[in-house]
């Protein structure tokens, strides 16, 4: 498996793109930022045919470059979890309005409504619900390569944040924490995790040093 990682906008969000090896051309992108222009010109500069853009949750950080992936690659199909579709077409949902933008979109093209496997671009992975962060967050898993995109669920000695407005804050940390003990620190401690945001980690190092999860 091929993976390149971008940091994008200002919030850094770590957009993936992913593919079967080097020499590939179809590719499957995990999350944006707010700044999509590197993400596309990557994509052409490496000739490359995004045929998915997996969204791990709806926040307007991660979803910005949903219009202008479809400007760019009219092919590309835009997949969100149902508990979160709403976000992409309300600003105030997905707290872009908070941040003095308006960050919508078109529908997406393909609703998760339940985990289990899912195939883009030759490239399989589990789908692992994990509210809390938002009520549709979630993971991707390939169990071959032992690799997990976790998006904003669980960083490098930290957790995604559950302090927003309208959210019962100390309800969704609870839920985020219980899917991560339940979920993801099942998985083989040598598991690589792709978070949304920082650097990368293993479930075993977050087993051990993790304050929120002891």
């Amino acid at each position: 498996m091929q993976i390149d990682r971008l940091v994008l906008g200002a919030y850094e969000n770590n957009c993936y793109i992913v593919r079967k090896d080097e020499k590939t051309t179809n590719c499957i992108i995990i999350d944006t930022g707010l700044n999509a222009e590197p993400l596309i010109d990557f994509l052409k500069n490496k000739n490359l045919d995004p045929q998915a853009l997996i969204l791990t949750h709806g926040h307007g950080d991660h979803i910005a470059g949903v219009s202008p992936l479809r400007e760019n690659f009219d092919k590309i199909k835009v997949c969100i979890h149902k508990a979160d579709s709403r976000m992409l077409t309300d600003s105030v949902s997905n707290f872009s309005s908070f941040l003095g933008e308006k960050i919508e979109s078109s529908p997406a093209d393909i609703i998760f409504e339940n985990e289990g496997p899912i195939e883009f671009a030759g490239l399989k992975f589990t789908i692992i619900h994990t509210p809390g962060h938002t009520p549709g967050g979630i993971c991707l898993y390939n169990s071959d390569e032992k690799i997990l995109f976790s998006g904003d669920t669980l960083f490098a000695g930290s957790v995604g944040r559950t302090d927003f407005s309208g959210y019962d804050e100390r309800k969704s940390l609870k839920q985020l924490v219980e899917g991560i003990k339940n979920k993801l620190l099942i998985l083989p401690e040598d598991t690589k995790v792709l978070p949304g945001h920082g650097p990368a980690t293993t479930i075993g190092q977050e087993k051990l040093y993790n304050s929120y999860l002891t």
